[in-house]
């Protein structure tokens, strides 16, 4: 169980990339290969997301917190998630293949 949220993590969303029959909490070296993955998947994100003016966190190795430059934040259970509540988090519409956000990407990550 999660010390801060007190919720039963008993399923891993496929967006973890993990095996169909791995779709159970694991532990040990598992584990650390799921949340180098997870931080990878965060750092990348991230870069799309700073051109809306938003960050993704990861957080206790089960949800992440994604946030604006005002403070407002969402709780996001999983990246299946993320895209909704970013575009609730910002007036720009979100379009990952606006000609601005692939050049911004070019020139900052290119």
């Amino acid at each position: 169980m999660c010390v801060l949220c007190g919720e039963l993590i008993t399923n891993i969303h496929w967006s973890e990339g993990v095996n169909s029959d791995e779709r159970e909490v694991i532990v040990g070296d598992k584990q650390r290969e799921r949340m180098r993955q997870r931080l990878q998947k965060v750092k990348v994100v991230n870069m799309v997301l700073s051109f809306y003016g938003l960050q993704l966190k990861e957080w206790n190795a089960s949800k992440f917190v994604l946030s604006d430059k005002k403070g407002n934040t969402k709780i996001i259970n999983h990246l299946g998630e993320l895209w909704e509540r970013a575009d609730s988090l910002t007036s720009k519409d979100i379009d990952v293949l606006d000609i601005k956000l692939l050049e911004f990407l070019q020139k900052n990550y290119g």
